[in-house]
């Protein structure tokens, strides 16, 4: 393998890393230039590497560049207009700052209930106990105790079918890996954002631009 190379494959649906071995059929993988950006993406996630091309990072596409091209065409498409029913929003983040700001936010774009969590563990007890499931669901990836990835997992579990918006301050590598597990575990998600989430871009996503 060329050492300017990594592959792209499916080894196990809830793990991010798997050791390349001798045994693994790689020849007919597309590769894919390991640029400055990408090597600095990789290494926020999975730590520094002495050898990229001797690890496999699993995903659900065959290749970065399409998952990153899917996750584009999410981000810009926004969820069917808004009807005149009240709009119920959960917001789970771990950050106090970030609370608030989206709370406005969203009350400021007509949302008529803003219910938050702290962690994934929170948010899978406060979406139990809504008498009616959310509109939409913003959820943090990088969270204590139960993370974001383990409670998109729970949402996949208890079949959640309302929009739902990925944020983190972390890796865009990792978010693209989060949004394409949650695609292929059925949810459906709008977008993907880096913190702070902008308001017009939040308008976008919900259908309430004007």
């Amino acid at each position: 393998m060329a050492n300017n190379c990594i592959y792209i494959h499916i080894f196990a649906k809830n793990s991010f890393t798997f050791p390349y071995t001798s045994s693994m059929q790689l020849s007919s993988l597309p590769a894919i230039p390991i640029t400055a950006a990408l090597r600095a993406d990789i290494e926020s996630l999975l730590g520094p590497q002495e050898s990229l091309s001797e690890f496999v990072l699993t995903a659900t596409l065959e290749s970065l560049e399409r998952r990153r091209q899917a996750a584009a065409q999410r981000t810009t498409s926004p969820a069917p207009a808004a009807d005149s029913a009240p709009l119920r929003v959960l917001v789970v983040d771990d950050d106090d700052f970030s609370h608030t700001v989206l709370h406005e936010m969203l009350l400021s774009l007509g949302v008529a209930e803003v219910h938050t969590a702290r962690d994934g563990g929170t948010g899978a007890e406060v979406l139990a106990q809504m008498p009616q499931p959310p509109d939409f669901l913003i959820c943090d990836m990088v969270m204590p105790h139960t993370d974001g990835l383990d409670f998109l997992g729970h949402l996949a579990k208890v079949q959640y079918r309302g929009g739902v918006i990925l944020l983190s301050g972390g890796s865009s590598l990792m978010m693209s890996i989060a949004a394409e597990v949650a695609v292929s575990d059925g949810l459906r998600v709008l977008g993907s954002f880096s913190k702070p989430l902008q308001r017009d871009d939040l308008a976008h996503v919900l259908g309430l631009a004007p």
